[in-house]
């Protein structure tokens, strides 16, 4: 058990997963396998930072365009009133076009705003989709490899015990080809009381 903690948060940003480290052991994942799929999870990651950059860079010319409406209606709503004071009469059709002008300013504010929100909305899910996708996925990749090691250590230490116990029978043949009992390698087994077998 590891003393990290590789859990990827979605704030974490591409350079401090490619950046990230495991504690090597015998037999365990294969580095460069869990480096690569970091490398692909930061890719995803960074496109969607870029993707959710790209969407507030639209929010704030929005923003921008809303406020120029504003501000050329509070200007005509100025000038309005200028004209009222001044005891000027306002024709009724240029009354009919304000309004509708309001109208139509109102409506762009509105269709603005509405826009931003579902454009925002819409990445945040988006960013949250990946981020889980690339999650269930890391998850079960680590698991795939962590059963592979399991039964790689299980079948190497099966191995191990098997040829510990043919080395440590006494009716092992020593063979003059067995590397450790040919060329003058000799083992002695003593039984309980010490003496020679």
């Amino acid at each position: 058990m590891t003393t990290t903690d590789h859990r990827v948060s979605p704030d974490q940003t591409p350079a401090a997963i490619r950046d990230e480290t495991f504690h090597r052991r015998m037999l365990g994942l294969d580095a460069d396998q869990v480096y690569e799929y970091l490398d692909r999870l930061a890719e995803q990651v960074q496109a969607t930072v870029q993707e959710l950059g790209e969407t507030r860079s639209e929010k704030e010319q929005l923003e921008a365009e809303l406020a120029r409406v504003r501000a050329d209606l509070a200007q005509v709503q100025a000038d309005l009133a200028e004209h009222e004071q001044m005891g000027d009469r306002v024709n009724d059709q240029v009354v009919q076009m304000f309004s509708q002008a309001q109208l139509v300013a109102e409506q762009m504010v509105e269709d603005c705003s509405r826009d931003a929100r579902e454009r925002i909305i819409h990445a945040r899910d988006h960013e949250r989709k990946i981020v889980e996708e690339a999650m269930g996925t890391a998850g079960e990749q680590v698991r795939s490899y962590a059963r592979a090691a399991q039964a790689q250590m299980e079948s190497v230490m099966s191995s191990f015990a098997s040829e510990v116990d043919r080395l440590g029978s006494p009716s092992v043949s020593r063979d003059s080809n067995d590397p450790l009992f040919g060329d003058g390698w000799q083992i002695e087994f003593r039984n309980g009381g010490g003496s020679s077998t």
